[in-house]
């Protein structure tokens, strides 16, 4: 599909109909001087960007459409909801997609429609200022967009959202409601959507209800609290924030030392952004990866303490267990209650335990790796203190190591190029 895109771009011309089309007196003669200069798609309408990717766009709702017959097949073992039709599950593929991007595609929009309506250079401190303001705003907001695209609803009045809202206030954790994620019984999931209290969801998929038992529902409802608890998600704005401009940094640096590669940066091709591309992309599958994967053993860990006494010798816990306050308890009830909800979630999604594939456990390792260092923790408790203790020295190397790189690299490029700053 990325290769026809690529056809209908510049050997078939669709790029050259929506540049002819959407840009202000631009005629279809200059307009074909310019296909690929990165500068000509500054004076299209707000927007176009989104209909240069629309053959893209619907060879993917093709693709989900074809899907739908072999869908149908497997949910037949495992018993989704069959009523749906092709293009219901269409839409639903569609959405699922589309709450991720939402927000980026709406800043970005925002941003080309200020720059075309205030196309003064003059001006262009105040149009920088103002997109640097919307992104706070849409972290936050991302949770309503998230539910209004989903459909999301609270989850029922009931013994189980008693249980959970209990959890809550036990665990000292705030948000705004728990969700029911309707994946037509397609997907055992949960996810906490928001880095304030207000608003913050968190969602439990359909399936996950209707498959785990209320303890190991619990369970991973703390573990979603556990990343809320150790601010996994504001540390992860953080590094992406210093991550980039320190990658832009070097990839300059590096042109500057290669004369090739400046040459190839400085060209007004599109192309000419893939090194950068490359480069960051090759970054956060590692790096990125390396930080996420022990992140979510932290959460792990607090989805067992959720679930846990005070005793470290406990077999079972009665009826009427008090659990630990605040998530400080770790008993191996706790432990064993989380890795049967590990283990469920991954047959009931059909995920290998031990080979997953990288795309689906470069941010979480495997089920069977998560499971084995739980057992460690069950079979030696210290070895929990050894490996939190790890986790903020690499959370703190990490961090302050972005901030040191992005000054020196700074400083570097000041000099290189004579001015008081990068550019």
């Amino acid at each position: 599909m990325i290769g026809l895109f690529g056809l209908a771009l510049f050997a078939f011309g669709w790029g050259w109909v929506v540049q002819t089309l959407l840009t202000p007196g631009l005629d279809p003669a200059e307009a074909a001087r310019q296909v690929g200069n990165a500068e000509s798609s500054g004076g299209m309408y707000p927007g176009s960007e989104l209909l240069i990717l629309l053959p893209y766009v619907i060879m993917v709702l093709a693709s989900w459409a074809l899907f739908y017959d072999a869908d149908r097949a497997i949910q037949a073992n495992i018993g989704a909801d069959r009523s749906w039709s092709r293009w219901a599950y269409v839409g639903f593929r569609a959405r699922q997609s589309l709450a991720f991007v939402a927000a980026p595609l709406l800043l970005m929009m925002s941003m080309r429609a200020l720059q075309f309506a205030y196309p003064d250079q003059e001006l262009d401190w105040i149009v920088q200022a103002i997109g640097l303001a919307m992104i706070p705003l849409m972290v936050v907001a991302f949770p309503f967009i998230l539910r209004a695209v989903w459909g999301l609803r609270p989850l029922p009045d009931g013994t189980l959202r008693r249980r959970l809202v209990a959890a809550a206030e036990r665990l000292k954790f705030r948000c705004s409601n728990i969700l029911v994620w309707n994946t037509h019984n397609t997907v055992a999931n949960a996810m906490v959507a928001g880095i304030v209290p207000r608003p913050r969801y968190v969602l439990l998929s359909d399936r996950l209800i209707n498959e785990l038992q209320p303890d190991e529902i619990e369970a991973v409802f703390g573990h979603e609290i556990g990343h809320v608890r150790h601010h996994h998600m504001l540390y992860y704005l953080g590094f992406l924030l210093l991550s980039v401009p320190v990658v832009t940094c070097v990839c300059q640096l590096l042109s500057g030392w290669l004369p090739g590669l400046q040459t190839l940066l400085s060209s007004d091709e599109y192309w000419a952004n893939l090194p950068f591309v490359g480069v960051i992309a090759t970054y956060i599958f590692v790096v990125f990866g390396f930080l996420s994967r022990r992140c979510e053993r932290q959460a792990d860990v607090f989805g067992c303490r959720a679930v846990s006494c005070s005793r470290p010798d406990c077999i079972a816990h009665e009826g009427d267990a008090a659990l630990a306050a605040g998530g400080t308890g770790l008993c191996p009830t706790g432990i064993r209650t989380f890795i049967g909800a590990l283990e469920k979630v991954a047959e009931i999604n059909g995920i290998s335990r031990s080979r997953p594939g990288w795309l689906q456990s470069w941010l979480h390792s495997t089920f069977a790796r998560r499971v084995d260092f739980l057992e460690r923790i069950l079979a030696d408790p210290a070895a929990e203190v050894r490996f939190q203790r790890g986790v903020r020295r690499i959370k703190w190397l990490l961090g302050l190591g972005l901030a040191l790189a992005l000054a020196v690299l700074y400083v570097v490029l000041s000099r290189q190029l004579g001015s008081t700053g990068p550019g």
